[in-house]
């Protein structure tokens, strides 16, 4: 991947991005429906990383509800199983006029954006849907996917891929493969990946919710009360990495 910028894994990284993930260290998770920062209505676009155990929106959703529960947001995905980015495109433009979205979160194909053969289909939709997007108003977001459990290695790749394009178009990042790198050298027992080597367990969609709560919202998911039917202790750590995670990533700037 030469050319890409670096990047600081959250393991040896000890600053957070923003002043906004500041105050929501100070918050944790105590935001009501009145002052949760952030965004209300989202939509995830991506494939069957995003629907796996009932989808991330679902849990994002769920996280969201238990410190701000309204009754007034909208969270909703398209996914199209096996999807690369750039199938996405009809339908995305049908969404995007017909419903008005604060942030549109795009995951790519897992080994789409590292790929000769895809990595450059995988930009220009990128590119092409960010400008859609605002020209909507809203958010374009992307999903730093992770590495299969034979392939460690892709990690380093697919941070800077996804931290390349962030940079390139001025859009927020969500590290969640580097959230879930952190707990694979922390927590080998904890499976977030189930035995097919790719798709994310009830665990890994958990903590990519959680990382995505940390940081659409710039509130720690520390102590929030939505489990996702997990035991508390293991809950509890994946919200702690997820918030770190977010923290500790540097985030992509426009040049």
């Amino acid at each position: 991947m030469a050319g890409t910028p670096s990047y600081n894994p959250p393991m040896r990284c000890h600053y957070l991005r923003s002043s906004l993930l500041a105050l929501g260290l100070l918050l944790g998770g105590l935001a009501g429906a009145a002052d949760l920062p952030g965004p209300r209505d989202a939509l995830f676009v991506g494939n069957s990383f995003t629907y796996y155990n009932n989808g991330l929106h679902h849990h994002y959703r769920e996280l969201v509800r238990a410190t701000a529960d309204d009754g007034s947001r909208r969270v909703r995905s398209q996914t199209i199983s096996g999807g690369y980015l750039p199938e996405h495109d009809g339908a995305l433009g049908t969404l995007l006029r017909e419903q008005s979205w604060d942030v549109v979160v795009l995951q790519g194909y897992s080994r789409g954006p590292i790929e000769d053969a895809s990595a450059p289909a995988f930009r220009d939709a990128a590119r092409r849907y960010a400008e859609r997007i605002r020209l909507r108003g809203a958010e374009p977001v992307f999903f730093m996917t992770w590495a299969y459990t034979s392939r460690p290695e892709m990690t380093e790749p697919l941070a800077a891929a996804y931290t390349s394009i962030g940079r390139e178009l001025g859009a927020r990042v969500a590290p969640v493969g580097l959230a879930f790198a952190t707990v694979r050298a922390e927590r080998p027992d904890l499976p977030l990946i189930t035995g097919d080597d790719k798709h994310p367990t009830p665990a890994g969609t958990y903590l990519a919710a959680c990382t995505f709560y940390a940081l659409l919202h710039g509130v720690s998911p520390e102590g929030n009360p939505y489990l996702a039917d997990l035991p508390e202790g293991v809950a509890g750590y994946l919200q702690r990495v997820a918030w770190a995670t977010v923290g500790a990533y540097e985030q992509p700037l426009a040049d």
